[in-house]
Protein backbone atom coordinates (compact mmCIF):
# COMPACT_ATOMS: atom_id res chain seq x y z
CA UNK A 1 0.00 0.00 0.00
CA UNK A 2 1.13 3.83 -1.18
CA UNK A 3 1.93 5.63 2.13
CA UNK A 4 -1.29 8.03 0.93
CA UNK A 5 -3.49 4.99 0.02
CA UNK A 6 -2.30 4.14 4.00
CA UNK A 7 -2.62 7.54 5.51
CA UNK A 8 -6.61 7.46 3.88
CA UNK A 9 -6.98 4.57 4.97
CA UNK A 10 -5.66 5.57 8.61
CA UNK A 11 -8.13 9.11 8.41
CA UNK A 12 -11.58 7.24 7.31
CA UNK A 13 -11.17 4.48 10.17
CA UNK A 14 -10.41 7.59 12.60
CA UNK A 15 -13.35 8.70 11.45
CA UNK A 16 -15.65 6.04 11.64
CA UNK A 17 -14.06 5.27 15.49
CA UNK A 18 -14.81 9.30 15.91
CA UNK A 19 -18.52 8.63 14.73
CA UNK A 20 -19.26 5.60 16.97
CA UNK A 21 -17.42 7.40 19.81
CA UNK A 22 -20.30 9.72 19.43
CA UNK A 23 -22.93 7.48 19.75
CA UNK A 24 -21.36 5.92 22.39
CA UNK A 25 -21.41 9.07 24.72
CA UNK A 26 -25.04 10.05 23.76
CA UNK A 27 -26.04 6.44 24.84
CA UNK A 28 -24.34 6.51 27.97
CA UNK A 29 -25.63 10.51 28.32
CA UNK A 30 -29.23 9.70 27.67
CA UNK A 31 -30.65 8.77 31.52
CA UNK A 32 -33.96 7.28 29.90
CA UNK A 33 -31.94 4.29 28.42
CA UNK A 34 -32.19 1.38 30.80
CA UNK A 35 -28.58 -0.15 31.46
CA UNK A 36 -29.35 -3.69 30.08
CA UNK A 37 -30.32 -1.65 26.28
CA UNK A 38 -27.09 0.31 26.90
CA UNK A 39 -25.11 -2.85 27.04
CA UNK A 40 -27.05 -4.20 23.88
CA UNK A 41 -26.08 -0.58 21.94
CA UNK A 42 -22.65 -0.86 22.67
CA UNK A 43 -22.66 -4.48 21.69
CA UNK A 44 -24.29 -3.31 18.49
CA UNK A 45 -21.70 -0.41 17.64
CA UNK A 46 -18.49 -2.60 18.61
CA UNK A 47 -19.79 -5.28 16.06
CA UNK A 48 -20.54 -2.32 13.80
CA UNK A 49 -17.14 -0.66 13.83
CA UNK A 50 -15.59 -4.40 13.25
CA UNK A 51 -16.90 -4.76 10.38
CA UNK A 52 -16.85 -0.90 9.06
CA UNK A 53 -12.82 -1.57 9.71
CA UNK A 54 -12.61 -4.66 8.31
CA UNK A 55 -14.05 -3.03 5.00
CA UNK A 56 -12.18 -0.57 4.95
CA UNK A 57 -8.87 -2.64 5.49
CA UNK A 58 -10.24 -4.79 2.28
CA UNK A 59 -10.99 -1.73 -0.12
CA UNK A 60 -7.34 -0.75 0.69
CA UNK A 61 -6.00 -3.90 -0.20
Amino acid sequence: MMPWQRMETLGTIATIEHIIRKFRELIDTDSSIPPELRRALHDTLDEHLFEAKRRVLLKAH
